[in-house]
Formats: structure tokens, sequence, C-alpha cells
């Protein structure tokens, strides 16, 4: 008296059209983490070394902002040649 549920059939382009859109919100998300954590780094050192300008905040944003676009602009190429 096992009865498993019906599978509806999978449609190829709606499976792939999600996969696609979580891996571009997945990217932005990284994105978005790497920033924070950059800018929030460059807060810490402002605070420990006591300067009147946020000289590493902007230095060290900036930096997340570089290397957040690497992240994602690599797995982004990583991603298409499959």
């Amino acid at each position: 008296m096992n009865q498993s549920p019906e599978k509806k059939p999978s449609n190829p382009k709606d499976d792939s059209g999600r996969s696609a859109y979580a891996r571009y919100i997945g990217m932005g998300v990284q994105m978005l983490i790497i920033i924070l954590i950059f800018t929030w780094a460059g807060k810490k050192l402002d605070l420990r070394a006591g300067n009147e300008k946020p000289i590493y905040t902007a230095i060290l944003a900036l930096l997340g902002v570089f290397v957040g676009l690497y992240t994602a602009l690599r797995d982004f190429i990583h991603k298409s040649d499959d």
C-alpha cells in the first residue's frame, strides 16, 4: 500500500531558468558579503589607528569591490564554459 506521489514531468527550460536565476542571486549575495567584510575590516582598522578620516575604510571597501567583482566574474566565466 505504499503509494508514491506522482512526479510531474520537469520542463528543462523551466529548471534552467530557475538555476540561472539562483546562480545570479548567489553571485550578488557573495559580492555583497565580500564588500561588507572588507568595509567592516576597514572600519575596525580606522578605529584602532585613531584616524579622523576613514582612510582604511575607503581603501578596503574599494578593494572589496574589486575582489567581489573578480570573484563574480570568475564564477560567471567558469560556469558559462560548462
